[in-house]
């Protein structure tokens, strides 16, 4: 297995990232699934692969409500993996353990940014896919959070801030903007790019409001560390990031990408 996975593998493994994982399926799920349905809809009754399942969140989802003959999740860290239900396998996502041109559908959520070389990511899950199969890719972009912060009490700027501090560590905050180029130089074709935008209305402000209050549990420290100011500080922008996703008044917002990208060879 590899080791440089960059700045991000210990707080990845954090126990913190469990609970993170839970409330942001809860969060982001709804608004992803009819983008998933519309694009994937044949490749999703086949072999599906959740490359980084984590703790197997979407895979539960995905086999409840797509019924695919198969659907698989791999992992870096077994601590996830006991959370998941099988079939999940403790695997490298640099070289999985499946033969070439294996699935239908490859789930690629949440983990672009937190590596330091998503295109060697995309390639292996090209590897892996049959010609005409699809990776469906999540890319997060930190400069797309949004809070209506009267105050601008280290929310609105904490992110930029945090970003060029993070990518020395082989860490992109910004993979939202760069997943479409990554896609071709890994060898796919884009069919597609959407956004994905979820927010605090409709009763979703607390499922936001515990996602940042787990990144403070896992990120605080390390936050704290890169931007030189004490731990007390990244603790308050965090709590402060989940009290503006609490009030009804003030709006919240984060800005994701769906990318989707065929094999086609």
């Amino acid at each position: 297995m590899r080791s440089d996975y960059g700045g991000q593998r210990a707080l990845m493994e954090d126990r913190s990232m469990q609970e993170t994982l839970k409330w942001q399926a809860q969060l982001v799920w709804p608004r992803e699934r009819p983008l998933l349905e519309r694009s994937a809809a044949d490749a999703l009754k086949g072999r599906v692969l959740d490359l980084a399942c984590g703790t197997g969140e979407i895979l539960r989802r995905v086999r409840a409500e797509f019924e695919p003959r198969l659907a698989v999740g791999v992992d870096l860290f077994p601590g996830h993996l006991r959370r998941a239900d099988p079939p999940v396998v403790h695997g490298d996502g640099f070289a999985l353990p499946f033969a070439d041109r294996t699935f239908d559908l490859v789930l690629v959520r949440h983990v672009m940014q937190a590596l330091p070389d998503p295109v060697g990511l995309l390639k292996e899950a090209r590897r892996v896919l049959r010609p005409g199969g699809l990776v469906h890719a999540v890319a997060e972009d930190y400069f797309g959070l949004f809070f209506d912060d009267p105050d601008d009490q280290g929310t609105t700027y904490h992110f930029p801030q945090v970003s060029p501090l993070f990518q020395p560590e082989g860490t992109d905050l910004l993979q939202g903007r760069r997943a479409p180029r990554h896609m071709e130089e890994a060898g796919l074709e884009v069919v597609g790019v959407e956004p994905l935008l979820v927010d605090n209305r409709d009763g979703d402000g607390e499922a936001l409001a515990r996602v940042f209050e787990h990144w403070r549990d896992g990120y605080a420290k390390k936050l704290a560390a890169l931007l030189g100011v004490p731990e007390t500080e990244t603790v308050r922008r965090f709590d402060r990031m989940a009290s503006l996703s609490r009030d009804p008044a003030r709006y919240t917002a984060w800005l994701l990408f769906v990318a989707t990208g065929r094999r086609v060879d």
